[in-house]
């Protein structure tokens, strides 16, 4: 798969847009997406070059929602002296899997400040050389979400929806709501409760937005991928963003 093509599938898929919204909005998150059924054999090699961009030397890390390749992913962490925490946001870096709809070619990009980059440059060229000798589709995404800098433990005032990659409204965190959204998969639930936000239903077969904790620190987000969904926290409510 050539740049272009990779380019193509990811913007073909459902979760990119919400996310490239999202780091837009935070400069403390540099995405690596990796498209590949072992991702393991593959992920630190990758990190070791998205961590020249971060300035934490932190190796904490936590898993978003469940992943296929859970167990061989933290094994590979752990012999590489990271240290799994609980809370992402104690965590310098936080894993999650989305299921693609349609099958694609092992590769890899990267989303820094709201921007595509590719970073097959050097060594990584040969690594996606080799994880394209025997391509085999994949329909496993894994997202690895970097700190660029350090920041405070800030509690977050809002908690921004987007729609399909529409900003669809800003709920305050300081009031108890429930606000209900159709999407095309049909209609997502959002709680605010105590300062915090969460997903309490969505027609999505996985449920795993289901299963992510509540939200209230900057930054902090779940997501809902087959439904083109995101529930992110801000301090500031911002002026609604539209990508087409």
């Amino acid at each position: 798969m050539d740049r272009r093509d990779f380019f193509i599938t990811m913007l073909a898929t459902p979760l990119l847009t919400p996310l490239i919204l999202a780091s837009k909005k935070s400069k403390n998150d540099l995405e690596l997406y990796l498209i590949a059924e072992e991702p393991q054999k593959f992920i630190l090699t990758l990190l070791e070059e998205v961590q020249k961009y971060s300035l934490s030397d932190d190796r904490k890390f936590c898993f978003l929602n469940p992943h296929p390749q859970e167990k061989a992913l933290k094994k590979t962490f752990l012999e590489r002296g990271w240290a799994p925490v609980e809370k992402p946001v104690e965590a310098n870096l936080t894993l999650c899997f989305s299921h693609l709809q349609d099958k694609a070619l092992p590769s890899f990009t990267l989303v820094k400040g709201g921007k595509i980059w590719d970073i097959r440059t050097r060594k990584l060229l040969s690594l996606w050389q080799e994880m394209n000798r025997t391509p085999d589709p994949s329909s496993c995404l894994t997202i690895a979400s970097f700190k660029s800098r350090p920041t405070d433990l800030l509690v977050g005032k809002y908690a921004a929806i987007y729609n399909h990659g529409q900003r669809a409204e800003t709920l305050s965190l300081g009031k108890d709501l429930t606000r209900s959204f159709q999407t095309r998969g049909g209609r997502v639930t959002v709680l605010v409760r105590n300062g915090k936000a969460w997903i309490s239903d969505s027609p999505c077969r996985q449920k795993i937005c289901l299963y992510s904790p509540p939200v209230s620190l900057a930054g902090e987000r779940i997501i809902c991928a087959p439904n083109n969904f995101l529930l992110t926290v801000e301090r500031h409510r911002s002026v609604d963003t539209v990508i087409g």
